[in-house]
């Protein structure tokens, strides 16, 4: 299967042949385009796709702009006092943290938490995929979910013994933790509330 993309700029010559050196490059590693699709949360959404919308993002997170990876993670992080949002009403400019020090950051603190560990190594890694089956804990509610998934990224080494050479590729585990918004302009929106390390969905 193969795939294409489109990019500003397209129909100047400089444009079409850097569109053609990328699609070539594409199809030839057989890796998904980047794509905008999907980066804003909808209710049409269901919980693994809001994870894999995240992810794929932080996956290219300077494509096409620097941060866009995490800007879309923002975006799909519960905001504060999302129930009491009416349609048409901006949010705050706070979200759920995914590091459950804080309940509520801005965009700042939550980009610096996703450059430092253990989320840094989110961003460009190699490959993702979900390990365990979607689960809602609670018996007496649905709006609760979570789903472990491993990442496949660059090895992280103490900053003393950091060299230029390449570093080897392990594997990390993450559980998301998400919950749908029943109120407001968001109902019906799957959206994360935290992000723990380890598998905490097939305990």
């Amino acid at each position: 299967m193969q795939h294409t993309a489109t990019f500003a700029g397209q129909g100047t010559p400089e444009g079409e042949l850097l569109a053609a050196e990328f699609s070539k490059f594409v199809n030839e590693a057989g890796v998904q385009a980047p794509t905008l699709q999907g980066r804003s949360p909808t209710h049409l959404m269901p919980p693994t796709a809001v994870i894999a919308a995240q992810l794929d993002a932080l996956q290219c997170n300077d494509w096409p702009e620097t941060d866009a990876g995490i800007r879309t993670a923002f975006q799909f992080s519960k905001p504060y006092e999302a129930e009491k949002l009416l349609r048409g009403q901006s949010q705050s400019g706070l979200v759920h943290s995914w590091q459950g020090v804080e309940p509520w950051v801005n965009f700042e603190s939550f980009a610096a938490a996703l450059n430092s560990a253990p989320f840094r190594i989110l961003l460009g890694c190699e490959r993702w995929q979900p390990i365990s089956q979607l689960l809602f804990p609670s018996s007496r509610y649905g709006n609760k979910a979570v789903q472990a998934v491993e990442v496949i990224a660059k090895a992280e080494e103490p900053a003393a013994s950091r060299q230029a050479s390449t570093k080897q590729q392990r594997r990390y585990t993450f559980t998301f933790c998400l919950e749908r918004v029943d109120e407001g302009s968001y109902k019906g929106c799957w959206m994360t509330v935290g992000l723990r390390v380890g598998d905490y969905a097939s305990v």
